[in-house]
């Protein structure tokens, strides 16, 4: 191609000639490597939109990019013009009303701490480093989903470029059908969003939990742990359980609690009467204190991996947490094998199936099944031992959530979005007809086949 890339683009502007490319094209994903033809750090909407007219008119593929962290590495791709809008990070409270409005290229603990000054809080994800605009377009499942319920359901407007390089404004009056589907139908499927307006909900101190045991200690634990997620258990705590195999094997249960510290200690007694814990911390802390502390225990630097995450929605029986303890025991010695249980339900399963694209509202829990690796040949372990676990688990799990996405899933559609998958396509026809926004496992027009 003769043509200057940087013609008609603004913004920041990379390309494979530049210095800052293999900084600029790496995904959180080690295990994938791509190469696009041009990367658009957009500073503004306007670059946004001339990055979008840009690649049309040169039938170039277009693919979105915030916080980097798909699992997949779907935000890059080879040959084509990657619309990165990590650099978009304004931020604007209006104390009166309580509303935020938020840039999407900030990161969940960088909105958490601005808010935080204010003792204020949207219910933000686990890792510190996702990108709010991604992990909110998926549903938003945070530590406080019990709570608040999911990242979406504090969302009152989203700003969006679509194909045709237009502005549009999203929210429960105008534009309500792509609203609907943009809570929870997974980022860069109708277009580019470039802000999100939420309410804030009001924290301070809160209660937290750090309770550790052997590894050999996991059924009798996660058998009680589930009984914090079901329909009338108290939902002012969101529990986790981290289960790690390896050099350091890890069973860590952590909670934020919205109460006191003696309420959430009488709380977790048959918790902490499964098994004897070797460290346990329950203390009243800031809530910024306890979202680092959780952080702390996430991913933190870019990794190789391979996950995915399906959904619980019945307690699971001796045979299912059998499977789970015989995948951690007898895991590949090239990978560290880790599972995630994400509490769910209270505040998240007020809210239908159908009200909003995130389909999985009655779930329990959120299970992801999660495997690293240092060395090459440890890449085959890892896909093989996370597809294997997933499919051994099918008959005790439902769906998987889509922020997990997982290209090895044939019948995708219904995993992520259930019986919302039709409504998304005709959604996705009125607004990208043409599919410009499409990827591997992208939600296609209703009259495409």
């Amino acid at each position: 191609m003769n043509y200057d890339r940087r013609q008609e683009l603004t913004g920041r502007i990379v390309l494979p000639d530049d210095p800052q490319y293999n900084d600029a094209r790496r995904e959180f994903n080690t295990f994938f490597n791509r190469f696009p033809l041009v990367i658009v750090f957009a500073e503004e909407i306007q670059d946004v939109i001339n990055a979008i007219r840009w690649a049309r008119s040169r039938e170039i593929p277009i693919r979105v990019r915030s916080g980097r962290h798909n699992y997949e590495g779907l935000s890059v791709v080879d040959a084509g013009v990657v619309i990165d809008v990590s650099e978009m990070k304004r931020v604007e409270l209006d104390n009166r009303s309580g509303i935020v409005t938020v840039q999407t290229g900030l990161r969940d603990f960088e909105l958490a701490e601005v808010l935080g000054r204010d003792g204020l809080v949207v219910p933000p994800g686990l890792c510190p480093t996702t990108g709010i605009g991604g992990f909110t377009l998926g549903g938003g499942q945070s530590s406080l989903s019990r709570q608040w319920g999911l990242a979406i359901d504090s969302l009152v407007e989203v700003e969006m470029v679509d194909a045709n390089g237009c502005v549009l404004y999203a929210n429960a009056e105008h534009n309500c059908d792509l609203f609907w589907a943009l809570r929870g139908g997974g980022g860069g499927n109708f277009g580019v969003c470039t802000s999100f307006r939420f309410k804030t909900h009001p924290i301070d101190m809160v209660a937290y939990a750090w309770i550790e045991w052997e590894l050999q200690d996991l059924k009798q634990v996660l058998y009680v742990w589930q009984q914090y997620t079901v329909p009338g258990a108290d939902r002012r705590l969101t529990p986790l359980l981290s289960i790690v195999s390896g050099q350091k094997p890890l069973l860590l249960m952590q909670g934020i609690f919205l109460g006191s510290e003696r309420e959430l200690r009488y709380l977790l007694e048959p918790l902490l009467q499964s098994s004897p814990p070797i460290e346990s911390t329950i203390e009243e802390i800031p809530w910024l204190e306890a979202a680092a502390l959780i952080g702390a225990t996430q991913p933190d630097i870019p990794e190789s991996f391979k996950s995915v995450g399906p959904f619980v929605e019945q307690l699971l029986p001796d045979k299912a947490i059998d499977i789970i303890q015989h995948f951690i025991t007898e895991a590949p010695s090239g990978i560290t094998a880790t599972v995630l249980f994400h509490g769910l339900g209270g505040a998240v399963a007020e809210i239908g199936n159908t009200e909003t694209a995130y389909f999985y509202r009655k779930a329990l829990s959120n299970m992801s099944p999660w495997a690293t690796w240092d060395a090459p040949e440890g890449a085959a372990q890892g896909i093989r031992w996370v597809e294997d676990f997933r499919k051994a688990m099918l008959p005790f799990t439902r769906g998987v959530y889509v922020n997990t996405p997982d290209l090895l899933i044939e019948n995708w559609p219904e995993a992520y979005y259930g019986c919302n998958f039709e409504r998304l396509t005709r959604i996705k026809a009125k607004y990208d007809p043409k599919n410009v926004f499409h990827y591997p496992q992208s939600i296609p027009p209703a009259f495409c086949e």
